[in-house]
């Protein structure tokens, strides 16, 4: 007979290879019988323990000061099972990078690279990449110095948390450009070559570039972009009003009060993008932003100075 977690499991992802057997641990004190009831399932080949939860009103934080307990009795990886849970004990789960399995809803299970959720009848995988992910990737491939890193260092690296880097790894992972080894108690993340991540990155990732407005003059500590940034490095003649990008929600926060123009009256053109600019370098963003702000543009002399200046970087278009 299948288990609860094998059959849910198998529900969403019917090719994974789990398999499931109840269990009862011992020396357990009487307190958390009546809390909970106990499944071995082992996910290829590995055995997780499975954490059955009887009592609705426990959550997060019941569950960290217990798994000590149900440590000490079976010393296996642990996966959290509920019939419901409410949705801010579901993100705190998902914060605290538990295991853990909303019957016929979610299988949330970060040790082995899964997150999936049933959503208005269809069951929801995350593959695009996040404002994060595109930057780690973009990074990747300019530095290469990603490979060999866990999340508490990326989260430093890129100056946010650990639960925001996790999560810009999980489509990254999801797109096989990348993969996670245990190391101790972290997980380190491996990039793949670099001439695959270009080629994907061509493919899959478009200009950040959300919209366009104007200036009466010019910004400060805006990088250029565009136009601007390509003539800065290449011999292509710069445009009449100098181009300087932005992450918008940056921008509207440090400009709220500056009112744009028509451009007939601009001294300045603001991109607005969906995520923040990265390694930006001689005051111009980063030579794979310039290609994706400008691959779309028709004017020949650009693509020429844009073949040119990526091919310095061994980057081919």
């Amino acid at each position: 007979m299948k288990s609860i977690a094998e059959k849910t499991i198998k529900k969403y992802l019917p090719s994974l290879g789990v398999q499931g057997k109840l269990l009862k641990l011992k020396n357990l004190p009487a307190l958390y019988q009546g809390m909970y009831d106990f499944e071995e399932l082992d996910i290829h080949e590995k055995a997780y323990l499975v954490i059955k939860v009887k009592d609705k009103t426990l959550g997060p934080k019941d569950f960290k000061k217990h798994s000590r307990v149900f440590k000490e009795s079976l010393d296996y990886p642990q996966i959290w099972y509920l019939k419901e849970l409410h949705f801010n004990k579901v993100q705190r789960m998902i914060q605290n990078e538990l295991n853990f399995i909303i019957e016929d809803k979610q299988v949330h299970l970060p040790s082995v690279n899964i997150s999936i959720k049933h959503e208005v009848g269809k069951i929801k995988v995350v593959t695009q990449l996040s404002r994060l992910s595109v930057n780690m990737l973009i990074r990747e491939i300019l530095k290469g110095d990603l490979s060999g890193k866990n999340k508490v260092e990326l989260a430093e690296l890129f100056q946010t948390t650990k639960m925001t880097a996790g999560r810009a790894i999980e489509p990254l992972l999801a797109n096989e450009l990348c993969e996670e080894s245990n190391v101790g108690v972290f997980k380190k993340i491996h990039f793949r070559e670099r001439t695959e991540l270009w080629a994907y990155l061509k493919e899959n990732v478009d200009s950040p570039v959300k919209e366009v407005i104007y200036f009466d003059k010019v910004p400060k500590a805006l990088p250029l972009s565009g136009i601007s940034a390509l003539s800065k490095q290449t011999l292509l003649a710069e445009d009449e009003i100098p181009t300087f990008a932005s992450d918008k929600r940056a921008f509207n926060k440090r400009f709220a009060n500056t009112v744009s123009v028509l451009e007939e009256f601009a001294k300045a053109r603001i991109e607005l993008w969906d995520r923040p600019t990265t390694l930006q370098e001689n005051d111009c963003i980063n030579v794979i932003d310039i290609y994706l702000v400008l691959k779309e543009v028709s004017d020949e002399r650009v693509q020429i100075e844009l073949e040119g200046l990526l091919n310095k970087f061994n980057l081919e278009i």
